[in-house]
């Protein structure tokens, strides 16, 4: 047999098991992935801090024994994301944040009936993003690789699938790192929770722009540079995507009137 006496395949390196999987087993893997210490996820979490591109151009060029890979940390934000919108949908958090909406509303002058219509969007836009909020955070991941595409340009930079790769790792780290921050200010001040993002946004660009500089080495100059080509890039492509979908809603419109459903 070719892995008589051998623990690890001679080829890939992976454990080469004999015995039907156990529940001790499951667990002793769950222990030894996430648990601890010296646990890839800890080490993957604690790099991202302190050196990412060792986990991010490792896993790029094969080295992907110590990290954890970038799909699944990518998951594991996705999972730290549904645990956020479990608390907004359970603790009656969600309806605070609306309340203390309302409030900024009064202040603002708004009309009853502005107040009433900006509440009925603001409520029915929050369970549409409660829903799909896993959805969305997926396709963040191919839109910010596109736009780093572009503002990268060359052969010295990553290409698009590389780019998918670091802002797994980067903005799943920011996930990873800024939710439980949010959650705990739903629970203890829900009525500043709007405020968070406006902090979190500029370190999440701040993080990025550090990972980027430990990838490539380069100097403030060029980052500089490059993150002014990425505003534009970013404000292109949204009005682009804005026009397309005015069109497609002005369309779909026009063939529902025109076939009697609406």
């Amino acid at each position: 047999m070719i892995y008589l006496e051998q623990n690890f395949c001679s080829h890939c390196g992976a454990k080469w098991l004999e015995n039907r999987i156990t529940m001790k087993q499951v667990t002793h893997d769950f222990t030894d992935m996430y648990l601890g210490i010296d646990t890839k996820f800890f080490r993957t979490f604690i790099d991202l801090f302190k050196k990412p591109e060792a986990v991010i151009l490792g896993y790029m060029n094969g080295r992907r024994v110590n990290y954890m890979d970038a799909m699944r940390y990518l998951l594991l934000a996705l999972f730290v994301t549904g645990i956020y919108t479990f608390v907004l949908k359970n603790t009656g958090a969600f309806d605070q944040i609306l309340a203390s909406q309302q409030e900024v509303y009064s202040q603002m002058n708004y009309s009853p009936e502005q107040m009433e219509m900006t509440n009925k969007f603001n409520e029915e836009f929050g369970k549409y993003a409660f829903d799909f909020q896993g959805f969305f955070l997926l396709l963040t991941i191919p839109f910010l690789a596109l736009i780093a595409r572009i503002s990268l340009w060359g052969k010295r930079y990553f290409n698009f699938t590389e780019q998918m790769v670091f802002y797994m790792y980067a903005y799943g780290h920011s996930v990873i790192v800024t939710t439980p921050f949010t959650i705990i200010t739903v629970l203890i001040f829900p009525q500043a929770v709007m405020y968070v993002g406006f902090v979190g946004f500029p370190l999440l660009i701040i993080y990025i722009i550090y990972c980027y500089k430990r990838c490539f080495n380069l100097d403030n100059q060029s980052l500089i540079l490059k993150a002014l080509i990425s505003v534009l890039v970013s404000i292109t492509l949204m009005i682009v995507v804005g026009i397309i979908l005015g069109i497609l809603s002005i369309l779909i419109g026009i063939i529902l009137r025109t076939t009697g459903v609406v």
